[in-house]
């Protein structure tokens, strides 16, 4: 059955106003990496370069209120001359519409593409019975959406990775002018992500097991094309071949060139180097079970249809076509694992893996026949117990219970790549906390305290082995009762006398999660896992008149003394 045109219309309207009123808003801060690219589209259009002078922090200030935190700019000579640095093919393709619609424009285009996307899903599958069911939670039940509402690149990547399929999929006979384009997509898709050219793979290899020599040379004429005037135009504007260039590359997040008085560049150090291939390797088994089942970064809570698609491609008939482009996808998650294995999820304030985002639409792909409707059941499931809550409390989301059951990315931690969570030095180990529960800012020289009536799972990394950890705990709330849990060992406080809440010693016995995971430059530590649970807190702001602490505060845990 094919889907009516009208509901179609009108849910494409009712999301690309929602993007249109969405950006039309001014923000505290941009949303992850915003800031760039937008700033470097308006400086093609206002200023016709890539050079951050005053006029692009004025634009940008009159944007975000708190400034362009995640600006990323590059500099040869010591910050006199700088250079936005970051990829050129998304600022070029969003040029027309900010000319248009100024920053409104952005998030047309970036909507425009998820919903062709969609569309043409659709138009693909349009044989199958169980189609619609599945296009519609494929893109609308996914974090992909989130995606769509960002002025950020990620939706143009997939579409450079989706269309170029498409084409591959439907293309019943030679047309050279579509496969030039794909080649001109994958292309820009190469300079910003040189890693996503392995989703070209599976086309450039069958194309020449059939002897289309004539469609092999459109597509490669094509990428080749694009990732040359792409490279020129950056050499022309900043310099450089390419935008992961410079000398000297930094990102800002609080204070920026121009604005601030200090000078920046000052004390500069270059990016950490890579962990290495033989880290990646080690840590691979345990990251492909983050990259399934991961509380931040896996594919069952935040691409739940993908794992749907690659189990009726497995279950299914195969061919050919499938065969490569199942072995593409799974190299590029093999090399993202190797070749970041601390930081695969990409960057802070992502839904899910980033790097998994951009090659999302090319598992749509993988499925032969969608006739099994009545299994759309387990995805949509899934979706509902995690993908719908992520969009609805991000960035929060990873409290609820449901996401509390998922794995925790424990090889997030090396680099303080594991959002939401802050490395704190308390006895002889460091505590890896949540945020939001523990008033990590506060520094206080004898413990540090812990929000009422919530549920913290915290990390411990120690460079010896530990049989316990013994700290003291207060609280100013008669109602609270304290859960430690561990692996090896499990405790209850209940603060029902004047003594317990003045300080209740505790011990704690624990067990090994994790070994050598790369936390120590040595290489050499132990995690241990356990969770902390208060039931109640207390506001002093509303108990005591001359108090102004409007804290809930729940427990103090004590190290060196009390609070």
């Amino acid at each position: 059955m094919r889907p009516r045109p009208l509901p179609l219309v009108c849910l494409a309207l009712l999301l690309l106003a929602l993007a249109w009123g969405l950006a039309g808003r001014r923000s505290p801060l941009p949303a992850c990496d915003e800031a760039t690219p937008v700033m470097m589209v308006q400086s093609l259009w206002h200023d016709h370069d890539l050079t951050w002078r005053q006029a692009d922090l004025d634009r940008a200030q009159a944007l975000w209120e708190g400034g362009p935190a995640g600006l990323t700019l590059f500099t040869n000579d010591g910050g006199r001359t700088l250079r936005y640095g970051r990829p050129l093919a998304y600022p070029l393709a969003a040029l027309p519409f900010y000319a248009l619609f100024g920053v409104r424009g952005i998030a047309l285009l970036n909507m425009a593409l998820f919903l062709a996307m969609a569309i043409a899903a659709l138009w693909l599958l349009a044989e199958d019975a169980g189609a619609p069911l599945f296009v519609a939670g494929f893109f609308f039940a996914s974090a992909a959406l989130a995606y769509a509402f960002r002025l950020e690149q990620d939706v143009f990547l997939m579409a450079c990775v989706f269309f170029p399929l498409l084409v591959w999929r439907r293309l019943e006979r030679q047309n050279l002018m579509l496969l030039a384009g794909a080649g001109l997509l994958l292309g820009a898709a190469v300079t910003a992500s040189p890693l996503l050219g392995l989703l070209g793979l599976p086309i450039l290899i069958d194309l020449a097991a059939r002897r289309r020599w004539r469609g092999l040379a459109a597509l490669l004429a094509g990428i080749l094309l694009a990732a040359g005037l792409l490279a020129l135009l950056q050499r022309r504007g900043t310099g450089e071949w390419s935008a992961f260039g410079g000398a000297q590359r930094r990102t800002f997040d609080t204070e920026f060139p121009l604005e601030s008085p200090r000078d920046l560049w000052q004390g500069y150090r270059a990016e950490e180097a890579s962990p290495g291939i033989a880290a990646g390797l080690r840590l691979l088994p345990r990251n492909l079970l983050y990259l399934f089942a991961g509380r931040f970064t896996g594919l069952l809570p935040y691409f739940p249809f993908a794992l749907f698609a690659l189990s009726l491609y497995l279950l299914g008939r195969k061919d050919r076509s499938r065969h490569l482009l199942a072995a593409a996808l799974l190299l590029y998650a093999g090399l993202v694992l190797i070749l970041h294995p601390y930081d695969f999820a990409g960057a802070p304030g992502f839904l899910g893996s980033r790097h998994l985002a951009l090659v999302y639409p090319a598992f749509l792909f993988l499925p032969r026949r969608l006739d099994a409707r009545r299994s759309l059941v387990f995805p949509y499931l899934a979706a509902g117990l995690w993908t719908a809550v992520a969009l609805l409390q991000s960035p929060l989301h990873t409290t609820i219970s449901t996401f509390q059951r998922l794995p925790l990315e424990l090889t997030l931690i090396p680099g303080d790549h594991l959002p939401g969570y802050s490395a704190q030095t308390w006895g002889d180990a460091v505590w890896i906390v949540p945020r939001d529960a523990f008033f990590v800012e506060e520094r206080h020289p004898h413990g540090v305290w812990v929000r009422g009536g919530t549920r913290s799972e915290v990390i411990v990394v120690s460079p010896k082995p530990l049989s316990r950890l013994a700290f003291t705990v207060y609280s100013l709330s008669a109602a609270n009762v304290l859960t430690l849990d561990g692996n090896a060992g499990r405790l209850t406080v209940r603060f029902d006398t004047e003594g317990k809440r003045g300080g209740t010693p505790v011990d704690l016995t624990l067990a090994p999660v994790a070994r050598d995971l790369g936390f120590f430059p040595a290489g050499r530590e132990i995690y241990y896992r356990f969770t902390l649970d208060t039931t109640a807190g207390l506001v002093p702001v509303r108990v005591d008149p001359k108090s102004h602490d409007p804290r809930d505060l729940g427990v103090f845990l004590g190290f060196t003394g009390g609070p």
